[in-house]
């Protein structure tokens, strides 16, 4: 059951550069210094030429397995991305790898039994590789989820002192002018004071308006798009945190984090809210 839970634990999607030159940087050293695959005999010269064919193997299949995962599961990468789902995305590299090393071999050794093969490839592969990526796996899950704690700290500590101009702006008595929404056809579809709203939901084609009202969170329906909301709401304590969300900065109660991201607590709201990473440094300069 805890191992379970630990599986279910946010991780961060991240793909760039060095999601491919590490591991083929470590491929390239491991195959000239260890040896594998029978490669001891070889001349330097040849060691060298298969320590970049095997590095070039490790870095085309990470490159099409992660390229495939974006492309049939976008939301999963983005939103529900987890340790688990992490495993699952280096089993499938590591199966990639082994098929293509396997198919290698059998070509260089006609005459050697299939099984034979496969096994010793197998053995091999998952050998050399299995305790490093999970080492570096644990290790990318303690470090995002040490910063992203002390990113939401550091935020929260600005909002106990509610010193900043998104908190005093909305003291005075420009906090009592309406803020008019309008519908997709430019008609008016709901009055409130500025400070009344707590966020805005995108759903589709429509958004929903979440305000209070006698103290009560109350949700109106209006046909629009999130990206002209956020035309209306040009006060500096709206905030785009996400591209399903806008919310009033005067309405978070607390900002906690995991590995993936932040998440925000609202004001008599049920769900934390989302924080994309791209939005994370945006959010803390305005508390800064």
């Amino acid at each position: 059951m805890i191992f379970l839970k630990f599986l279910h634990k946010p991780h961060p999607f991240i793909f760039n550069k060095f999601s491919v030159g590490i591991p083929v940087l470590i491929t390239f050293f491991v195959i000239l210094i260890l040896r594998p695959f029978e490669f001891s005999s070889f001349t330097n010269t040849t060691l060298l030429f298969w320590s970049s064919i095997f590095a070039s193997i490790v870095g085309v299949s990470i490159f099409v397995c992660v390229w495939s995962v974006k492309k049939v599961f976008p939301m999963a990468t983005e939103e529900r991305w987890t340790i688990g789902k992490e495993f699952s995305l280096v089993l499938f590299v590591l199966a990639l790898i082994l098929l293509i090393v396997f198919l290698l071999m059998v070509k260089l050794n006609p005459d050697t039994e299939l099984e034979l093969i496969f096994r010793l490839v197998a053995m091999r592969t998952f050998a050399i590789s299995v305790f490093p990526v999970l080492i570096m796996i644990l290790f990318e899950q303690f470090a995002y989820e040490n910063s992203k704690r002390k990113e939401a700290e550091n935020i929260n500590r600005e909002i106990r002192k509610k010193q900043h101009p998104v908190f005093t702006e909305n003291s005075d008595n420009t906090s009592n002018e309406k803020k008019v929404l309008r519908a997709e056809n430019q008609k008016v579809a709901l009055i409130l004071q500025r400070n009344e709203l707590v966020m805005i939901k995108s759903e589709g084609n429509y958004v929903e308006v979440y305000y209070r009202s006698d103290k009560q969170l109350q949700k109106e329906l209006i046909r629009n798009s999130l990206k002209s909301m956020e035309e209306q709401l040009t006060e500096p304590f709206y905030f785009r945190c996400h591209k399903q969300y806008i919310i009033n900065l005067n309405h978070i109660k607390k900002v906690q984090g995991n590995a993936r991201n932040l998440e925000l607590i609202l004001d008599n709201a049920d769900e934390p809210i989302p924080v994309s990473r791209s939005k994370s440094e945006q959010l803390l300069l305005r508390f800064k």
